[in-house]
């Protein structure tokens, strides 16, 4: 016998939100949650192609620092290698 697509749209519903309400619950209490729930979530969120999408400002605040933290890093590389050719030309001079 096969259901109605109402009623498993609605099913669907109301799984989502007693998974929504047992995480909550959880986390309210300072429960953790057992490895089977969390699988049985997962596998839920998967059979039904659920995907994170990025938030633009996180995103963005994250480009932001690792293109400082990569600024810095090229920054003390140029100093290295300046350093070391001085270095190299000072030694070149002694031969």
């Amino acid at each position: 016998m096969a259901a109605k697509s109402s009623q498993l749209g609605n099913l669907h519903e109301l799984i989502t939100a007693m998974f929504i309400n047992d995480i909550k619950m959880c986390q309210d209490e300072g429960i953790p949650m057992s490895a089977s729930d969390k699988a049985v979530i997962v596998k839920f969120l998967k059979d039904n192609d659920i995907t994170a999408v990025i938030d633009d400002a996180k995103m963005k605040e994250l480009n932001e620092e690792f293109a400082d933290e990569l600024s810095k890093k090229r920054a003390e590389r140029v100093l290295q290698l300046v350093q070391q050719t001085e270095e190299d030309e000072l030694l070149q001079g002694l031969v």
